[in-house]
């Protein structure tokens, strides 16, 4: 029976491909008439305009992404529901990539014309596996011909990771090349000089007369010390010139003997210490005092003081004949946040990661996306190792990464910071993991953004049994002005990458709701402004906290008779305001509607837009698509990563932290899963919102805070924290033991999951009837009939394919399902 089902729906497909054939070709002929031409001016950067700074462009190589028009996008989209969707039968039914490429792959006639227009020129093509990607390597002037456009360059030097290349004029295609495109996407080189300078910032400049002590406003702290720079005014008002060896002001007649200084935290807090003059107690150095020369700047450092709070301080200077000067002006300094250091093993502790439990699978591969030059230096990362205490198992590819793409090692380099911030915490958390660093040169000109199109390709091409099962990606940017189809098609890619069983993490952002912009342009604050890709409804966004005492609403309250001080380390939202360093992005989409997941009159995000915890902003007053994609989906701490960068640690923040710190995390939930012989989580979004649902337990909720400000500046709208899932952490954090049990085989019975949530497990179940699979995704007749056939054939060679996929030993042969 079940052999005569599949041939009549065979018969049945091959009739439904033909009615889809027709009404393709109707659909292209339609599409190339009143082909939106406009799209294709994109191709020069926003606000270009020709100069006279400009010179001919010359041999360079440069890259050239043609993106084909894919086919049943509708269906396969039905399908990454389906086996993303804890609650659906056929979840973790993962396809191989051979399937997808057959299903999404173009029209032949298109790859004809795709193959047609670039006969004859000088550069090289390259297809991708599935037939829907066009790479074209070819020098600048070949660029200019092939695509009938202008490219000029700009004469004066480039930065150093950005492009020198600009394009004056838009693409011009045949009508029928562009109408077999979704669009063009060229990647310029960027410039890199072969060893970058590390920034240089001028001394500070104190004045040279003055009746009271000047501190440094570049005042340094961490954790529980502060350390603060200054000079001190003698009885003549004159800058001190003098050594501690020979006496401060010893010169000017009155000496001073000791430096006093007041600490200042907020709300009620201080501390004051008199140091004496001495060399055993202060730092000296020769400052900078103006035209009036050269005076000497002393340095002080206070230690034990509480963390978590705002700090400033001022000094006074105590005279030998028993006069003291008035306290330095403290309208000339601001604040700082003294925050613990982020490490390995402090994130090992707070979160319960395992790092003494080495990754063994061999299908258990993580990769970090590297973009805009960044590049890692192997010695640092093994000085790390050493330095942090993570320790080696030997492997090829356990204690160095494997390399795809260019990389070029400087050491301290400031463009190498983002890379080895990814590698040093995704390989210490996840120790012995299979890495590799993924890296993508070159800038989208268009777009000015990464080159994600190029990188997508290459992930896309990977075999099923080597391309890694989770990525995490620390880029992105302002999507207003990306053109949408670069949007559409890049999401589509996610997609198909969720089908496979593949988790892409992305960072959520640095400068809260509005965004980049908001750092020079205030009229950027009026409105909440979404970056790409975290915006993505096939991505998990990766939102940021940091730590604090005052995690919870009662520990800010104080009455005349009550005031409560809390002491246990919980998360807030990550903000610059709060000494975060960055702000976290969170918000909804403008081009992206609400997904499935997070949709429903009584879903979590529908629950945040009412809640009273932290009202939202009134959209009437500031812009926000209330009805998009809502993100961050969760969060992890952000600020404060301690980072070895050639001989010296480096403190750094950013959602570009969180986001690796999370990709450890679920490769760590993939190891368990693979050794029971469970499939990976794969594209984690509706499990996620599902666990929220049913099992809060698993997250570390996030209720204080917001993300109104950006890394420089604060606005005065942005989204809060709430009970729940909030705009600025989404779900919070993970609760790593509590997912891990319940994620293992046997964890019905020890949680009492809902009968809904039985197919987190192992346990074997019955495997979905084709045409119950099919009817989900088929919404017209026309269509469906097509689709069932595919899907029936498809559907049959998974069943082997996905268990040879992931049991590739023979521990791990036992029933996925």
């Amino acid at each position: 029976m079940r052999h005569r089902t599949a041939a009549l729906l065979f018969v049945l497909a091959v009739a439904g491909a033909l009615l889809l054939a027709v009404a393709g070709a109707g659909a292209g002929d339609v599409s190339a008439a009143s082909a939106d031409m406009g799209r294709w001016a994109t191709f020069a950067q926003p606000g270009y305009a020709p100069t006279n700074d400009e010179v001919s462009v010359g041999n360079d190589k440069l890259v050239v992404i043609l993106a084909l028009r894919q086919r049943n996008l509708a269906f396969l989209e039905e399908r990454a529901r389906a086996i993303s969707d804890p609650l659906q039968p056929d979840y973790g039914m993962y396809f191989s990539r051979d399937e997808v490429n057959n299903i999404a792959g173009p029209a032949e006639e298109d790859v004809r014309i795709v193959k047609e227009f670039f006969e004859g020129t000088e550069g090289m093509v390259k297809f991708s596996k599935g037939r829907d990607l066009v790479r074209f390597v070819c020098s600048a002037r070949c660029v200019e011909k092939t695509f009938g456009t202008k490219l000029e360059m700009q004469k004066s030097l480039a930065k150093p990771g950005t492009s020198p290349y600009r394009s004056a004029s838009p693409i011009k295609l045949p009508e029928h090349v562009a109408a077999a495109l979704d669009g063009v996407s060229l990647n310029a080189p960027i410039f890199m000089p072969k060893r970058p300078k590390q920034p240089t910032f001028p001394p500070w400049r104190y004045p040279a007369v003055h009746d009271i002590p000047v501190i440094n406003p570049n005042l340094i702290s961490g954790d529980q010390f502060l350390s603060l720079k200054f000079i001190v005014y003698c009885k003549d008002g004159k800058a001190n010139k003098d050594m501690l060896d020979d006496g401060v002001c010893s010169s000017h007649g009155t000496e001073i003997v000791s430096i006093e200084i007041l600490v200042l935290q907020h709300p009620m807090m201080q501390k004051v210490l008199v140091l004496p003059a001495i060399k055993d107690v202060l730092g000296q150095l020769v400052g900078d005092c103006g035209p009036g020369g050269s005076c000497v700047e002393f340095n002080a450092t206070v230690g034990s003081i509480q963390n978590y709070a705002s700090t400033t301080a001022r000094i006074r200077a105590h005279f030998s004949d028993g006069s003291v000067s008035a306290f330095s002006d403290p309208t000339k300094i601001g604040s700082v946040f003294l925050l613990p250091y982020t490490t390995p093993a402090m994130l090992s502790k707070f979160y319960g990661i395992p790092m003494g439990e080495p990754v063994r699978n061999p299908r258990n591969i993580i990769s970090v996306a590297e973009f805009e030059g960044q590049y890692y230096n192997p010695k640092d990362l093994e000085a790390f190792f050493k330095l942090m205490g993570v320790r080696s198992w030997d492997g090829e590819g356990r204690t160095q990464p494997q390399l795809i793409g260019p990389d070029k090692p400087v050491a301290g380099s400031v463009f190498g910071g983002e890379a080895q911030l990814d590698l040093q915490y995704i390989m210490a958390l996840a120790p012995n993991v299979s890495t590799w660093f993924w890296s993508v040169p070159g800038t989208e000109l268009a777009t000015t953004q990464e080159p994600f199109l190029d990188w997508l390709m290459q992930v896309a091409d990977t075999d099923d049994d080597k391309v890694p099962l989770v990525h995490s990606v620390s880029y992105g940017d302002d999507a207003a002005p990306m053109p949408a189809w670069f949007k559409n098609r890049v999401n589509q890619e996610f997609m198909k990458l969720a089908l496979r069983g593949i988790s892409i993490l992305i960072a959520a952002g640095d400068d809260g709701a509005s965004g980049a912009r908001a750092r020079l342009d205030p009229t950027a604050c009026q409105q909440s402004n979404p970056e790409f890709p975290a915006e993505s409804p096939w991505v998990t966004a990766v939102g940021g906290t940091q730590l604090a005492r005052a995690a919870t609403p009662v520990c800010q309250y104080s009455t005349d008779t009550v005031i409560i001080s809390c002491q246990d380390e919980h998360e807030v939202v990550c903000s610059s305001s709060t000494g975060g360093g960055v702000t976290t992005g969170g918000g909804f989409s403008n081009g992206f509607e609400r997904p499935w997941y997070q949709s429903g009159i009584n879903g979590v995000v529908a629950n945040y837009l009412r809640q009273s915890d932290s009202p939202v902003p009134d959209v009437e007053k500031w812009f926000y698509n209330t009805s998009g994609r809502a993100y961050p989906d969760i969060s992890g701490i952000s600020s404060n990563y301690l980072v070895w960068m050639g001989d010296h640690l480096e403190p750094t923040s950013g959602t570009s932290a969180s986001t690796p710190l999370l990709a450890a995390m679920i490769t760590r939930l993939n190891e368990d899963r693979l050794q029971q012989g469970m499939p990976p989580l794969g594209f984690i979004n509706p499990l996620l919102y599902r666990l929220a649902e049913r099992h809060p337990e698993v997250f570390n909720d996030v209720v204080i805070g917001d993300n109104r400000c950006s890394v420089k500046g604060c606005c005065e709208t942005g989204f809060g924290a709430a009970r729940g899932w909030d705009a600025a952490t989404g779900h919070g954090s993970l609760n790593m033991p509590a997912l891990r049990r319940l994620l293992r085989r046997g964890a019905v019975e020890e949680f009492a999951l809902h009968p809904d949530l039985r197919f987190l497990v192992a346990t074997p179940v019955p495997r979905a009837t084709v045409l119950h699979s099919l009817l989900l995704a088929v919404p017209v007749v026309t269509a469906g009939v097509a689709l069932l056939g595919l899907a029936t054939f498809a559907l049959q060679r998974r069943a082997r394919s996905v268990r040879e996929l992931f049991s590739s030993t023979s521990s791990l042969r036992a029933p996925l399902f």
